[in-house]
């Protein structure tokens, strides 16, 4: 008998576990939520995890777990599918999710991190805009991540053909790196906050890379066709031999969760992530911009209920 209800309990537990892994509905839902980030290496995974450690610590019961995943395109499919719950996206990645329908019941909470776009080349080669890309090794990272959606939305943009450009997958950006370093690839258009450890280490002394610029013609070509995009620049000496500013384009960070998860739980997750935003702040410099402003006019999946009873309340949205 002993042994019996001890199978019996087993089952039990492993049952719920299920659930929760799974993200079946009701509380176990609620209670354990996946936060889909990229590869890693990059700036998404210690940002999950600075979300997950204020989400633990401010809702009593809920674990929240970053994971390494392929990136923004990839989350998108992911919260769809209900593979998890929160995911951290570049704002291009959802615009072309959304455009094309394939995730419609995935929903905004927040925007943070206006990320410009940085277009590094290898220092030896000739090429001075752009359009000089055609016929270059161009890195993606993976099949659907961030970096293809928005080089592939750039190069389009400015009239250059995907098949104009050579497309490399490494994998992470720990090969990239690699890959560029050893001249096995040429170029990257990386959406990245300023400063960043891996666009740092990747241009080391500025010997080795240079950056590009775009004109203004270029950026209003950018901007008028994709509006998620936004002119940036980004400041002389953000990086070693970097002495000029560089005028690009850029776009948010956005914080998307499953539409299923309840009304209460993304306000609590939406409130708490506003109002704390110095605990986030402290942990990875990328939420210094996180505030609650940055959601008006610039929302690209619909806000989910939870999130717009939130902004309504603080008085950002009528």
């Amino acid at each position: 008998m002993t042994r019996m209800l001890w199978r019996i309990g087993a089952v039990v537990a492993a049952t719920a576990l299920f659930h929760a892994l799974a993200g079946g509905a009701g509380a176990a839902e609620e209670k354990f939520l996946r936060i889909g980030t990229a590869s890693l290496g990059g700036n998404y995974f210690p940002m999950g995890a600075a979300l997950g450690a204020l989400i633990e610590q401010k809702i009593p019961g809920v674990k929240a777990t970053p994971q390494a995943t392929g990136g923004s395109a990839f989350n998108m499919t992911a919260l769809e599918q209900k593979e998890m719950e929160i995911g951290l996206c570049q704002g291009p990645a959802v615009a072309a999710a959304v455009l094309a329908g394939k995730t419609p019941s995935v929903r905004t909470l927040a925007n943070y991190n206006a990320t410009p776009q940085h277009i590094v080349v290898r220092a030896g080669l000739a090429v001075s805009s752009v359009a000089d890309l055609k016929g270059k090794k161009l890195e993606m990272l993976a099949a659907g991540d961030g970096v293809e959606v928005v080089s592939k939305k750039i190069l389009e943009a400015l009239g250059i053909a995907w098949n104009d450009v050579k497309a490399e997958y490494s994998g992470n950006r720990v090969q990239a790196a690699s890959r560029l370093k050893t001249g096995q690839v040429d170029a990257i258009i990386d959406g990245t906050g300023i400063g960043g450890a891996w666009m740092t280490d990747l241009v080391g002394d500025g010997s080795r890379f240079k950056f590009l610029a775009l004109t203004d013609d270029e950026i209003q070509k950018i901007t008028a066709k994709y509006p998620e995009f936004a002119p940036m620049a980004i400041p002389a000496n953000s990086y070693k031999g970097q002495a000029q500013p560089l005028k690009t384009v850029g776009n948010w960070t956005v914080i998307v969760v499953r539409g299923d998860l309840s009304p209460e739980l993304v306000y609590a997750l939406t409130r708490d992530i506003i109002e704390n935003q110095p605990f986030l702040k402290d942990r990875h410099k990328y939420f210094a911009d996180l505030r609650a402003e940055n959601i008006v006019g610039a929302v690209i999946a619909p806000l989910h209920p939870g999130a717009e009873k939130y902004y309504k309340e603080k008085g950002v949205l009528k």
